[in-house]
C-alpha cells in the first residue's frame, strides 16, 4: 500500500510539474511580471484596429469567446476610455459566463489596460486580473496586437499561482483564435 502511495504521490508532483513547466503564464520578454501573451496580427493600420478594439459593440465580430458587451456606465464615461466599465456575455441570452472590466489606462493606438472582476460561470475562479491590449504599427496598413492577462497589484498566493498555470492554457487557446487576422 505504501509503494502505491508513493506512486501516486509522483505521478502527482509530475503532472503538476508538466502543468506549470508548459503552461503559457510565465516570465515572457519585456515584462517585468508573469502573464499570459498572445500578439497577431492585422492587416489595418494601427489606429483603426485601436478604435475597433475599443468600441464594445464589435466585441462579437473580434471575439471567439465573447458574444456581447455591454457598457456599464456609458452616461458617465464614453465607451472605451479610462473609467468606462462594462459587462462581458459569453452567451447571448446573458446567462453562464460573464465577467465585468474597468478600463484603467489608455495610451492612443498604443495601449488599453481593463482590470478584471465579478466573474461568474467561470470553473476557476480567479481575483486582481488584468489585461492588455498593445499596440504596435508595422507599416501604414499593418499592425500588431498584443493581448495579455496578468495579476495586477497583487503578488498570487501558490494557489492562484497554480489556478493561472492550469488555466493559461484555455487563455491561451481563447486569444490566439480572435477573428481579426
Amino acid at each position: 500500500m505504501k509503494k502505491w502511495s508513493i506512486r501516486i504521490g509522483l505521478i502527482l508532483l509530475i503532472l503538476v510539474s508538466g502543468i506549470i513547466l508548459f503552461s503559457p503564464y510565465g516570465n515572457q520578454d519585456k515584462f517585468p511580471y508573469k502573464l499570459i501573451k498572445q500578439t497577431i496580427e492585422i492587416d489595418a493600420p494601427v489606429d483603426t484596429v485601436f478604435n475597433y478594439l475599443g468600441n464594445s459593440d464589435n466585441a462579437s465580430d473580434w471575439s471567439v469567446y465573447v458574444d456581447h458587451i455591454s457598457p456599464l456606465n456609458a452616461e458617465s464615461y464614453p465607451d472605451g476610455v479610462v473609467g468606462s466599465t462594462r459587462r462581458c456575455f459569453c452567451e447571448a441570452d446573458e446567462t453562464g459566463t460573464q465577467w465585468d472590466e474597468l478600463i484603467t489606462e489608455v495610451i492612443p493606438n498604443k495601449k488599453r489596460q481593463l482590470t478584471i472582476y465579478n466573474l461568474k460561470g467561470f470553473p476557476i475562479d480567479l481575483e486582481n486580473l488584468a489585461t492588455e491590449q498593445i499596440y504596435e504599427k508595422i507599416s501604414d496598413t499593418k499592425c500588431s496586437v498584443t493581448f495579455t492577462v496578468f495579476f495586477k497589484d497583487v503578488e498570487p498566493t501558490l494557489f492562484d499561482q497554480f489556478k493561472i498555470y492550469l488555466s493559461g492554457y484555455r487563455i491561451k487557446s481563447i486569444l490566439s483564435r480572435t477573428w481579426l487576422t
